[in-house]
Protein backbone atom coordinates (compact mmCIF):
# COMPACT_ATOMS: atom_id res chain seq x y z
CA UNK A 1 0.00 0.00 0.00
CA UNK A 2 3.06 2.44 -0.71
CA UNK A 3 2.39 5.60 -2.73
CA UNK A 4 -1.55 5.61 -1.80
CA UNK A 5 -2.86 8.76 -0.89
CA UNK A 6 -6.56 7.80 -0.35
CA UNK A 7 -8.87 10.39 1.60
CA UNK A 8 -8.67 9.62 5.11
CA UNK A 9 -11.39 10.60 6.93
CA UNK A 10 -12.69 8.57 10.03
CA UNK A 11 -14.54 5.34 9.68
CA UNK A 12 -15.55 4.11 6.56
CA UNK A 13 -12.35 5.67 5.09
CA UNK A 14 -11.77 4.76 2.01
CA UNK A 15 -14.78 3.34 0.51
CA UNK A 16 -16.06 4.99 -2.13
CA UNK A 17 -19.61 4.23 -1.42
CA UNK A 18 -19.57 6.06 2.15
CA UNK A 19 -18.10 8.85 0.89
CA UNK A 20 -21.39 9.33 -2.09
CA UNK A 21 -23.95 8.39 0.86
CA UNK A 22 -22.22 11.10 2.53
CA UNK A 23 -22.18 13.48 -0.17
CA UNK A 24 -25.71 12.48 -1.16
CA UNK A 25 -26.98 13.01 2.44
CA UNK A 26 -25.61 16.05 3.03
CA UNK A 27 -26.93 17.63 -0.30
CA UNK A 28 -30.28 16.78 0.51
CA UNK A 29 -29.99 18.47 3.67
CA UNK A 30 -28.87 21.67 2.45
CA UNK A 31 -31.79 21.55 -0.56
CA UNK A 32 -33.97 21.01 2.84
CA UNK A 33 -32.70 23.71 4.75
CA UNK A 34 -33.35 25.91 1.62
CA UNK A 35 -37.03 24.95 1.01
CA UNK A 36 -37.29 25.71 4.91
CA UNK A 37 -35.62 29.21 5.12
CA UNK A 38 -37.41 30.19 1.71
CA UNK A 39 -40.61 28.86 2.86
CA UNK A 40 -41.20 27.00 -0.29
CA UNK A 41 -42.34 23.75 0.98
CA UNK A 42 -41.11 24.10 4.52
CA UNK A 43 -42.82 20.62 5.61
CA UNK A 44 -40.97 18.38 3.08
CA UNK A 45 -37.74 20.65 3.77
CA UNK A 46 -38.29 19.89 7.50
CA UNK A 47 -38.16 15.99 6.22
CA UNK A 48 -35.45 16.16 3.58
CA UNK A 49 -32.76 17.66 6.21
CA UNK A 50 -33.49 15.04 8.94
CA UNK A 51 -33.37 12.15 5.84
CA UNK A 52 -30.24 14.23 5.27
CA UNK A 53 -28.51 13.83 8.01
CA UNK A 54 -29.12 10.71 8.74
CA UNK A 55 -27.73 9.42 5.28
CA UNK A 56 -24.65 11.71 6.56
CA UNK A 57 -24.05 10.12 9.50
CA UNK A 58 -24.52 6.74 7.86
CA UNK A 59 -21.51 7.66 5.99
CA UNK A 60 -19.40 8.02 8.69
CA UNK A 61 -16.95 10.65 7.72
CA UNK A 62 -16.44 13.32 10.04
CA UNK A 63 -17.53 14.33 13.54
CA UNK A 64 -18.20 18.17 14.21
CA UNK A 65 -19.31 19.42 10.81
CA UNK A 66 -21.90 16.19 11.46
CA UNK A 67 -22.58 17.35 14.84
CA UNK A 68 -23.38 21.00 13.54
CA UNK A 69 -26.05 19.11 10.68
CA UNK A 70 -27.34 16.77 13.40
CA UNK A 71 -27.76 19.58 15.88
CA UNK A 72 -29.23 21.55 12.80
CA UNK A 73 -31.69 19.31 11.63
CA UNK A 74 -33.18 18.89 15.77
CA UNK A 75 -33.26 22.48 15.80
CA UNK A 76 -35.87 22.67 12.66
CA UNK A 77 -37.55 19.97 14.62
CA UNK A 78 -38.54 22.14 17.49
CA UNK A 79 -38.66 25.68 15.42
CA UNK A 80 -41.41 23.44 13.94
CA UNK A 81 -43.10 22.61 17.08
CA UNK A 82 -42.71 26.11 18.15
CA UNK A 83 -43.78 27.61 15.43
CA UNK A 84 -47.28 26.49 16.44
CA UNK A 85 -47.41 28.67 19.28
CA UNK A 86 -44.76 31.47 18.65
CA UNK A 87 -44.65 31.99 14.77
CA UNK A 88 -42.27 34.44 14.97
CA UNK A 89 -39.81 32.68 17.68
CA UNK A 90 -40.70 29.51 15.72
CA UNK A 91 -39.54 31.48 12.11
CA UNK A 92 -35.92 32.58 13.72
CA UNK A 93 -34.92 29.03 14.90
CA UNK A 94 -35.94 28.15 11.54
CA UNK A 95 -33.81 30.36 9.80
CA UNK A 96 -31.14 29.68 12.44
CA UNK A 97 -31.16 25.74 12.27
CA UNK A 98 -31.01 26.31 8.49
CA UNK A 99 -27.73 28.79 8.33
CA UNK A 100 -26.37 26.22 10.55
CA UNK A 101 -26.84 23.12 8.13
CA UNK A 102 -25.48 24.79 5.47
CA UNK A 103 -22.34 26.20 7.20
CA UNK A 104 -21.78 22.84 8.52
CA UNK A 105 -22.52 21.00 4.70
CA UNK A 106 -20.30 23.67 3.14
CA UNK A 107 -17.56 22.84 5.71
CA UNK A 108 -17.97 19.25 5.52
CA UNK A 109 -18.28 17.99 2.40
CA UNK A 110 -16.24 15.41 1.24
CA UNK A 111 -13.96 15.98 -1.66
CA UNK A 112 -13.33 12.78 -4.27
CA UNK A 113 -11.76 9.61 -3.31
CA UNK A 114 -8.23 11.04 -3.26
CA UNK A 115 -6.42 13.46 -2.11
CA UNK A 116 -3.20 15.54 -3.05
CA UNK A 117 -0.40 16.26 -1.11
Amino acid sequence: MEGTTEFMGARGRTDPGAIRITQIGLLIAAIGALLVVFSLIPTVGLVMTVVGAVLAARGGIGHSWYTAVAAGAALEVIARLVAEGAETLGGWLAVIASLIILCAVSLGYPAGGRSRR
